[in-house]
C-alpha cells in the first residue's frame, strides 16, 4: 500500500495495561499492530490490551 495525502496508511497504537499504568506501548501500521496485539494478549493473558487508532494532530486555526 502506498501512502498519499488522500490515503495515508493507518497507524495503530497498542498498549498493555497493568491497572492504570501502560507497561508496553507500540505504534505501527494496521497489520503489524494486529500481530503485536495478538502476541501481547497471549503473553499477558490477565492484563488489558488496547488497540486504538493514532490521532493525527491538526494545525490550530487553519480551516479549509
Amino acid at each position: 500500500m502506498t501512502e498519499s495525502p488522500s490515503n495515508p496508511a493507518e497507524q495503530r497504537r497498542v498498549r498493555v495495561w497493568f491497572g492504570t499504568h501502560p507497561i508496553a506501548d507500540h505504534t505501527s501500521a494496521l497489520d503489524q499492530a494486529a500481530q503485536y496485539e495478538e502476541a501481547m494478549r497471549r503473553r499477558f493473558a490477565s492484563l488489558r490490551v488496547t488497540n486504538e487508532p493514532v490521532l493525527t494532530a491538526t494545525t490550530p486555526g487553519r480551516v479549509r
